[in-house]
């Protein structure tokens, strides 16, 4: 008698659980008719916003402005599914002001450690800055040469609500370790990834 095949688990995903809280609103606003871009513009405001708090030194309200922004970032590209509204430039768009935006909150962070004359946490947000773009970097350079590269601890979205949970805590330090953390795993993954896939 043979036994009964399991589908294997899916690992764990921050985006992908997500996603499946944010279907209704995601349903909402292709039912208004939203454009895929104006969220994305949006998200990219928003965490604009954030990286100014961050340099201020209000970290709690800048968390929760960089949520806020991570929030129209998950919704963007579901909303182009779910409305038919998909684009190249739309998900070049996208791919872009993401970069600018993960980029712009860490300066934030860098500029407000430099002026308090906290050196070690200055040179912790810029790793945590310098392997979260590399993450990215090496997903978008692998699948240039036509390899999937979705595999990782530590995509955007988790960095997103980690630094986000973190800075509203009062731990933005913390958080920022385990960023530079969980990036640095991440882009050692991909590498070793594309390694094996190019390999023969």
């Amino acid at each position: 008698m043979s036994l009964p095949h399991r589908e294997p688990r899916r690992p764990f995903s921050i985006k992908d659980s997500l996603r499946q809280l944010l279907h209704p609103l995601v349903r909402l606003l292709s039912a208004l008719q939203v454009r895929p871009d104006t969220l994305t513009v949006l998200g990219w405001t928003l965490s604009v916003c954030a990286a100014v708090l961050f340099g201020l030194g209000y970290a709690r309200v800048a968390g929760l402005v960089m949520l806020l922004g991570g929030l129209f970032d998950a919704l963007d590209g579901d909303v182009a599914r779910a409305s038919n509204r998909m684009s190249a430039f739309g998900a070049f768009l996208d791919s872009t002001l993401d970069r600018l935006s993960e980029a712009a909150i860490f300066v934030g962070i860098i500029y407000f450690y430099a002026a308090a004359a906290r050196p070690f946490e200055a040179l912790l947000a810029g790793t945590a800055m310098t392997f979260s773009l590399l993450t990215s970097y090496a997903r978008a350079r692998a699948e240039g040469l036509n390899i999937e590269c979705q595999v990782g601890l530590l995509e955007r979205a988790g960095r997103v609500v980690i630094l986000s949970a973190f800075s509203i805590a009062g731990l933005l330090t913390f958080g920022l370790g385990l960023v530079a953390a969980g990036a640095l795993v991440t882009t050692a993954q991909r590498i070793i990834h594309v390694r094996r896939a190019t390999r023969g």
